[in-house]
């Protein structure tokens, strides 16, 4: 691991403001005086930024996050926030000691966010995505939106016009903060908040690396989720086109985005088996179905009266049905990755009703179950 200690960490913006300046050491913390915090370090490392790293070679929330957070408080008390509050969940760690973490790390950045300086600083915003996840795994996936803009991530987030092609720890944080959002947006059914259309978001179907083509669905995503729930137009030109950028994504995918293994299910099975090649292939993948879903459910052309419409909301239904056990198939298959149950998890909450089959609603239960038990994310009252 390179050394990230020193003047380099810092946003040249934060240079030029004095609440910023006060939050930064001015030397690094490392080593660690309490064993119990290197712990917390250590399994934040190990088991939480896989999770927020799905789409970044460079892996920035592992290998870069905390070298940054040797010199910045915030960002450290963020970690041992989450890492501790995950502990609690999986172990008989104690619970209240995230509590502490959390509150001593709000009680430095609330007041930044109306600070321009501050909401421009890369450090800043890693420690908002951070303190997000942990909310995340706080709430309820069944809609409970009450506390998610505490930390207004969107707000950081929003500021970030330029971060996609700047590259290094602010780009891994937008897209890690975008997936946030459109994670809330569509367990909420209400509209992405950060404004996407002055970003420098490639969209194109240009050959690229695996991360990038992932990213360009999840920004779609948004767009999709934009259309459904935000007070934009809802013609049918625009649904047209949100469809054909969708499938055009699909068709055009690399080959890397094949399953290296498929199964469709059997008579004692319910999900498909999907192996995938990478996080970065099964984060796209699913986004690609979470567009689709969300797209099918919200198609204009589908008659109000009339002979056809019986028939038009029963292939709607079939085919929401078909994303939704993809989506769970994917998660079964790619079992290493938590974040894979969430999005699973995400659509049986929303979609879980349209399955009326005894086993295929114990099997929605079982991967509800699974991703509480084993990855520590709050789904029973899904």
């Amino acid at each position: 691991m390179s050394s990230d200690f020193g003047a380099a960490p810092f946003s040249p913006v934060s240079e030029t403001s004095a609440a910023l300046s006060r939050i930064y050491l001015d030397a690094p913390v490392w080593p660690l005086e309490e064993k119990e915090e290197a712990r917390l370090m250590r399994y934040y490392i190990d088991n939480l930024a896989p999770c927020l790293d799905l789409c970044d070679p460079d892996r920035h929330f592992a290998l870069v996050v905390p070298q940054r957070a040797a010199m910045c408080p915030t960002l450290l008390n963020a970690i041992f926030a989450v890492a501790s509050r995950h502990l609690s969940r999986v172990s008989t760690f104690d619970p209240f000691v995230s509590d502490r973490y959390h509150q001593e790390c709000l009680k430095h950045l609330i007041p930044l966010l109306s600070d321009s300086a501050a909401i421009m600083d890369e450090n800043l915003l890693a420690a908002t995505v951070i303190l997000r996840f942990l909310e995340e795994i706080d709430i309820p996936i069944s809609g409970n939106d009450s506390t998610s803009h505490l930390l207004g991530t969107h707000v950081f987030i929003s500021a970030q016009e330029r971060s996609t092609i700047m590259g290094g720890l602010r780009q891994a944080a937008f897209w890690i903060g975008l997936r946030q959002e459109i994670y809330m947006a569509f367990v909420n059914q209400r509209t992405i908040l950060p404004n996407l259309e002055h970003c420098n978001i490639d969209r194109s179907f240009e050959p690229t690396n695996d991360c990038t083509w992932a990213n360009r669905i999840v920004t779609h995503c948004a767009d999709v989720i934009r259309y459904c729930y935000g007070e934009g137009e809802r013609n049918v030109a625009c649904y047209n086109r949100l469809v054909d950028y969708c499938d055009g994504w699909y068709v055009y995918k690399p080959a890397s985005f094949s399953p290296i293994f498929q199964k469709e299910p059997d008579e004692e099975s319910v999900f498909p088996e999907i192996w995938l090649l990478s996080d970065a292939v099964v984060t796209g993948l699913q986004h690609y179905h979470l567009c689709k879903i969300l797209l099918t459910a919200h198609n204009p052309k589908i008659p109000r009266l009339g002979p056809g419409q019986k028939q038009a909301l029963r292939k709607m239904d079939e085919d929401i049905k078909s994303h939704v056990r993809a989506l769970c198939g994917m998660a079964l298959s790619n079992s290493r990755c938590p974040p894979n149950f969430v999005t699973a998890s995400m659509v049986i909450a929303l979609a879980g009703e349209r399955f009326d089959k005894r086993n295929e609603q114990q099997a929605l239960v079982d991967v509800l179950l699974r991703t509480e038990v084993e990855h520590a994310w709050p789904t029973l009252t899904a």
